[in-house]
């Protein structure tokens, strides 16, 4: 009875999740609270002590941590000067826009995808606008860009994190693990075999850019602050449990320290704009010339809702896999795939893009790592990483098909509407979709040939 109820109840929240845009994280709490208070009348109520247990707090304190540091990072302006310095030595509209792209993914492997396209759009117009051309194609270029390379660290993207969360992998594992190479690779792979695709989009606009930026980073203290961040990721990753406390996994150490640099952050911007800390650690910019934000503002601009949905997804799907759901799907892939490591592979890896080029792939991969292990399970597979992997790559990288399948997508094509250009669900997709197929191919070989059995 269990299982049914909570099957409706995260069915209904997905549903609002794929057609909402507000209040997800609420809709999702209150479709577990409706299934929880369900259960207690029919007689069966759940054990809310156990599934709150399987929400990952150092998930939500490393996205949290993160985005505070991008907030403060924003209103540096850092990533806009280098992205004009990019312009300036590009020499030809069609490189400047390839190179705004892959400097689109760089960023996102550190940066949250939607804060990377809002970093670089101004960017982006303001050069269209300069040689008169059509920026539509650059911001989705943009747009995709992030979704690709926000998969390849852990701190680049939600779902990144639940499959750490998941497989419990360290900041470094991305990287190296048991002696190979990490998905880090993979999105590479599909990175390098992307650019291509966007090269012949962009090669034709040969237009001369004669551009001398006018941006002034106003301080390069977040930027330290950031580095030693992703320094203390990499150095816990190393230290693993050991001289670690019984209940300081490194998972939440890991979100301590980007809590802590989240903090240290906001208040260097806090102290900064108040003129307490020495000129050579203050921002040139003060709160009264009303060109940044104040720390209040930022803690308000704050993405709650993210975190709540995040939590949420957590406690539904720990429902589903305690009442025997998860074990019923992964049986029903298993057997779809005749039993063999590549079929099965292949499905999933498919399933994922076509799916998530639809709906939100945070709840998506969140429901779906604990299917992949009972279909591991099922065709009795010792190692199941190469299915969560694969699993990873076809869902982020499969919201670049339609303009609804990622934040980032769905945030540039608002930026250009703002802007007077109007952007086509065929335009989007004539884009998205090569760019998505090449991408995920080859990321998805990789993934095959380097963890796949043997």
């Amino acid at each position: 009875m269990q299982a049914w109820v909570f099957s409706a109840a995260f069915l209904v929240a997905y549903v609002y999740l794929v057609s909402a845009d507000r209040f997800r994280g609420f809709a999702v709490w209150a479709a577990a609270a409706a299934a929880c208070i369900l259960c207690a009348v029919l007689g069966g109520a759940p054990n809310l002590l156990a599934l709150l247990r399987g929400i990952d707090i150092g998930i939500l304190m490393i996205f949290s941590g993160i985005l505070l540091i991008a907030e403060v990072l924003v209103e540096t302006k850092a990533p806009a000067w280098i992205a004009e310095k990019l312009v300036t030595v590009s020499g030809t509209l069609g490189r400047a826009s390839l190179l705004l792209c892959l400097l689109s993914g760089a960023i996102s492997m550190w940066v949250e995808n939607v804060a990377t396209v809002m970093l670089l759009a101004p960017v982006a117009l303001e050069l269209a606008r300069r040689l008169e051309a059509n920026p539509v194609p650059l911001l989705i270029g943009i747009a995709i860009s992030s979704n690709l390379q926000g998969t390849a660290t852990l701190v680049g993207d939600p779902p990144s994190m639940i499959l750490a969360a998941a497989e419990k992998l360290t900041f470094n594992d991305f990287f190296f693990m048991d002696g190979r190479l990490g998905i880090f690779f993979a999105v590479q792979c599909g990175a390098v075999a992307s650019a291509f695709v966007l090269w012949r989009i962009f090669r034709r606009n040969r237009r001369v850019v004669a551009w001398h930026g006018a941006t002034q980073v106003t301080s390069w203290v977040p930027v330290v602050i950031f580095v030693l961040t992703i320094l203390g990721l990499a150095l816990a990753s190393f230290s693993g449990s050991a001289g670690l406390p019984a209940r300081l996994t490194p998972g939440l150490l890991s979100g301590i320290i980007c809590v802590v640099g989240g903090l240290v952050a906001l208040v260097w911007h806090t102290l900064s704009h108040r003129g307490v800390l020495p000129p050579f650690l203050r921002s040139r910019v003060t709160d009264e010339e009303g060109s940044v934000r104040n720390s209040w503002q930022i803690i308000k601009g704050f993405d709650l809702d993210t975190v709540l949905l995040l939590a949420g997804i957590f406690f539904m799907v720990g429902a589903l896999d305690t009442y025997g759901v998860i074990d019923w799907l992964g049986g029903l892939i298993a057997d779809l795939s005749g039993g063999g490591a590549l079929s099965a592979y292949l499905i999933i890896v498919a399933a994922s893009m076509v799916i998530s080029a639809f709906v939100d792939n945070v709840p998506f991969v969140t429901a779906m790592l604990p299917v992949v292990h009972s279909v591991a399970i099922d065709m009795g597979l010792a190692d199941w990483r190469f299915l969560s992997f694969g699993m990873l790559i076809g869902a982020c990288l499969g919201g670049n098909i339609s303009p609804i399948g990622a934040s980032a997508n769905i945030v540039s094509i608002s930026l250009l509407r703002k802007a007077g250009y109007t952007v086509s669900f065929r335009e989007f997709v004539s884009i998205g979709l090569p760019f998505t197929l090449v991408a995920v191919t080859f990321g998805a070989a990789f993934v095959w040939f380097v963890w796949g059995p043997y």
